[in-house]
């Protein structure tokens, strides 16, 4: 419904103009003003579509009430009636956009016409809005994914130039980076309705990126985290919505604030390497940064730890365990709670288990010993990782596990256009863990085998787009991708361009 005001001080007027508009059942709310003043505070306060008014009036006329109503920034369509047909009113009206100019008495044929004529233009008035909003919306997003993709790209590759970075106004916020993983296919099968569910949660003026198959990245303002909302709410609240809305277990890692690009590689960096832990969890869980270390809530780490550390043991990724075994031993430095005696059973075990995998239980009694004869946390961490240090320079060569890489690349290549291929997927059927499938694939190739199940697919989608004329949505699933603008999103994330504009630039030789 559109509202209209009708400013007259003569109180007849304006009840009787309000009449016949009720009479003719126009769809209007109705506001009455009898003084200029009046009718402009009104206007301030609340929206107008339709401006009707005396020319005639005290302290201010109908002219001056529109020069001030359009100096404050309000554009109303504007009507002018009076008992004075003079032409320079008329000429003046014209010169300020006053759409009719009606002379009392009023003709019950003139109204109904001029009443007609002003809902037409209202309804047109409030289409153009809507394109207008619309076309705002699309120009903000196409430049919101343009700055997502360069992100992207800055955060993934090795340079740290930023010349092609467009920062625009993501400086002007401090954000905090989020990696949220799932190994389902909640993301592709979900994914409208899982986003606007996340934005629902985590603000509207976030901004989320597909990172690849079962990654995403998300940033969110610090600065709309005062209402009392925390990290841990958001984080528990999107576990939440993902286990009882989706049926899907989420993994996620929580970086520190960052106020600007720049300072998200290192962040980015720090967050990647924890990745790895989800593998050792069955239940949704998050890890939130905190005083420079990372915190998985409600919970102990050292269990996470000692499975990593046991993981690269297996595949005699001595450097690994040696990184494993720092993170732990900051960890308890950190955490109050741990007795002396508690440490020290706990890192011996550990070591006992370290030296059966490696068939290497020569100094197994003497790090003990050191360890229990310790006086302080840095003289276990220091027989510990000389122990690690020492293992690793008596073992020559690594160990031949390409075999194992191969049959996984294989299983991608001929899995790939199964929805459900995952790291998991893929380790059980070569009877193996996820945890060691996933090490032991970034060990040896430097990319996680989740990066690589997404890349081989998008190349895939790539040879379809230009070697057939099968539609976008076709190819999509043809790669495994059941939601087509999932698949959408994260070509043009990968790509910089969508999957139409792709095909369009390769016949165009562009």
């Amino acid at each position: 419904m559109y509202k209209i005001l009708i400013v007259d001080d003569e109180r007849n007027e304006r009840t009787g103009i309000e009449k016949l508009i009720r009479r003719f059942h126009y769809p209007l709310e109705i506001r009455q003003a009898a003084r200029g003043q009046e009718a402009l505070e009104i206007m301030e306060r609340e929206r107008v579509d339709i401006l009707l008014t005396d020319i005639k009036m005290p302290f201010m006329t109908g002219m001056e009430l529109i020069e001030n109503v359009h100096k404050k920034g309000i554009y109303p369509i504007c009507v002018i009636y009076s008992a004075y047909g003079e032409f320079e009113y008329a000429q003046n009206a014209i010169s300020l956009g006053v759409v009719q100019y009606l002379l009392k008495p009023i003709k019950i044929s003139e109204f109904q016409e001029l009443f007609d004529r002003l809902l037409s233009m209202c309804e047109e008035e409030e289409k153009q809005k809507i394109q207008n909003e619309q076309l705002k919306q699309s120009m903000k997003m196409a430049e919101n994914e343009r700055l997502h993709r360069q992100i992207l790209r800055y955060l993934e590759s090795e340079s740290s130039d930023l010349s092609y970075v467009v920062q625009s106004d993501f400086e002007q916020h401090t954000w905090i980076p989020v990696v949220l993983c799932n190994y389902s296919y909640l993301f592709s099968r979900f994914w409208e309705n899982y986003e606007n569910d996340m934005y629902n949660i985590i603000g509207k003026n976030a901004f989320i990126i597909n990172k690849d198959d079962s990654q995403l990245l998300i940033f969110m303002r610090a600065d709309e985290l005062q209402s009392g909302k925390t990290i841990e709410k958001i984080c528990e609240d999107l576990i939440s919505l993902s286990k009882t809305k989706y049926q899907s277990e989420i993994f996620m890692i929580v970086g520190a604030e960052c106020g600007k690009i720049s300072e998200l590689k290192s962040e980015y960096e720090k967050m990647r390497e924890q990745l790895d832990y989800q593998f050792f969890l069955t239940e949704s869980s998050y890890f939130i940064e905190e005083e420079n270390r990372f915190i998985k809530k409600k919970s102990d780490m050292l269990p996470l730890y000692f499975e990593k550390i046991a993981t690269c043991c297996r595949l005699k990724d001595y450097s690994g365990m040696k990184a494993e075994f720092e993170k732990a031993f900051e960890y308890v430095e950190k955490t109050v709670g741990f007795s002396s005696i508690y440490i020290k059973f706990t890192f011996s075990e550990e070591i006992k288990q370290c030296c059966e995998i490696l068939n290497n239980s020569e100094r197994i009694l003497e790090v003990v010993e050191d360890i229990y004869d310790s006086h302080s946390i840095s003289q276990v961490k220091s027989a510990v990782l000389h122990l690690i240090d020492d293992l690793a320079q008596s073992q020559t060569g690594y160990p031949n596990e390409s075999r194992t890489v191969f049959l996984a690349k294989r299983f991608v290549h001929d899995h790939f256009q199964d929805c459900t291929l995952s790291v998991s997927s893929i380790a059980d059927e070569l009877n193996l863990s996820a945890a060691y499938l996933s090490t032991l694939f970034k060990t040896e190739t430097k990319q996680t085998l989740v990066k690589y199940i997404s890349s081989y697919r998008l190349e895939k989608a790539k040879e379809l787009l230009v070697t057939t004329n099968m539609k976008i949505v076709d190819v999509s699933e043809k790669v495994g991708y059941m939601n087509t603008s999932y698949f959408i999103s994260l070509f043009r994330n990968n790509t910089g361009c969508s999957p139409a504009k792709y095909r369009e630039r390769t016949f165009r030789n562009e």
